[in-house]
């Protein structure tokens, strides 16, 4: 038993003494090395004297961004019309009882709310 023990001490030992010859990278070594090569994209922001609502980040994404039309028409018909009049959305359905949408706003995603028997319940929009 005590050579077993004694194999696996010289593997850890073995192990500790080749980790100290690397050098630790840490996330502040790549910022101060690269900082003038990272890009950082800003989303654009309302001016100070305007409220920054839902409304003006909407306007942010392009096509059509909500669809009141659709509520009693099909699920598959309801998808085929949102990707018609808007190319960048990607439809999402979601079932009674299940989680509303998240507070994030996403442009391009559609949340369409159908009932058990898939027919558009609410009017499916943007976010």
């Amino acid at each position: 038993m005590e050579g077993k023990t004694m194999f696996k001490l010289s593997h850890v030992v073995a192990f500790l003494l080749v980790a100290s010859l690397f050098q630790p990278l840490t996330a502040r070594d790549l910022v101060f090395e690269v900082s003038d090569e990272i890009e950082v994209l800003r989303f654009p922001m309302a001016k100070e004297n305007q409220v920054k609502t839902l409304d003006d980040i909407s306007t942010l994404c392009p096509g059509k961004q909500s669809w009141p039309e659709l509520v009693g028409k099909p699920a598959e018909t309801a998808k085929k019309i949102i990707e018609k009049e808007n190319p960048i959305a990607e439809v999402h359905f979601l079932f009674p009882d299940m989680p509303v949408k998240p507070g994030n706003y996403v442009c391009g995603r559609v949340f369409v709310v159908v009932n058990w028997n898939l027919i558009v319940q609410t009017t499916p929009t943007m976010g």
